[in-house]
């Protein structure tokens, strides 16, 4: 088994399966209303709020060879390489430009950390430390293989649709030109936490199944629509390794 190409075809479905589903294309096209678009930047402010804590978690059990890879990511998403674009602050941004006020603006950053809290108290019957890793790993960088190829398209469809300027939406097209370098190491960087862990073939192909259920760009970007706005529904519960055998 080839892991690289297995890896790859897993991102690549996951992509189409999102660009091509009826949510993706009415965003696109300006067939989603109002409130539902605003929905669509909640979440993905919810989902991405959080990613400095996610990657520092990746960072404490990355092997070796990838460990530099992975700590570059976090001091670029805070804003501590030689760019010094800090991305939860573009995030800020977008919520502002979008006309949330205070009120919602917290609402969507307690509703990150309340995913992330969920994260950490849902019990989980992985076998070891070593899965919800790779678990995690394969999310974050199937995340950025999405993003790289997806993410101008969903900035231009904000900017035709909703109104909003490019500098407003620098978050999505920032991550249209680091994210190419990202998703290419980011397999390499799965490719290389199975080899340094020694996870069987079988068992990388259960985590798989496992983490990508279902499609995970559908699921984090576009949640049910929440009655009012400003409260907004918590993610799915994520499903254990042992609980999905």
């Amino acid at each position: 088994m080839n892991i690289h190409t297995l890896i790859e075809n897993n991102y690549t479905a996951q992509v189409q399966a999102f660009s091509q589903s009826l949510k993706f294309q009415q965003l696109e096209s300006g067939q989603l209303s109002l409130c539902e678009i605003d929905q669509f930047i909640q979440n993905l402010c919810r989902t991405h709020l959080i990613s400095p804590q996610i990657l520092s978690f990746l960072y404490s059990i990355a092997p070796p060879a990838v460990a530099d890879t992975i700590q570059h990511n976090l001091l670029e998403e805070l804003g501590l390489d030689a760019e010094g674009i800090c991305h939860p602050e573009l995030l800020h941004r977008l919520m502002a430009a979008a006309g949330f006020d205070a009120q919602q603006r917290t609402a969507i950053v307690a509703a990150a950390q309340d995913q992330l809290r969920s994260r950490c108290v849902t019990p989980l019957m992985f076998g070891t430390l070593k899965e919800l890793g790779l678990s995690v790993l394969l999310e974050v960088t199937c995340f950025e293989w999405m993003l790289s190829q997806l993410s101008s398209r969903m900035g231009r469809a904000l900017q035709t649709h909703r109104g909003l300027s490019s500098e407003a939406l620098e978050w999505f097209y920032h991550h249209s030109e680091v994210d190419v370098r990202h998703a290419a190491e980011g397999v390499d960087s799965v490719v290389e936490y199975v080899s340094y862990y020694d996870i069987a073939g079988d068992e990388l192909e259960t985590l798989l199944d496992i983490t990508f259920r279902e499609n995970v760009f559908i699921r984090r970007y576009f949640g049910a629509l929440t009655p009012n706005f400003g409260v907004l529904t918590p993610g799915p519960t994520d499903v254990s390794l042992e609980a999905a055998r």
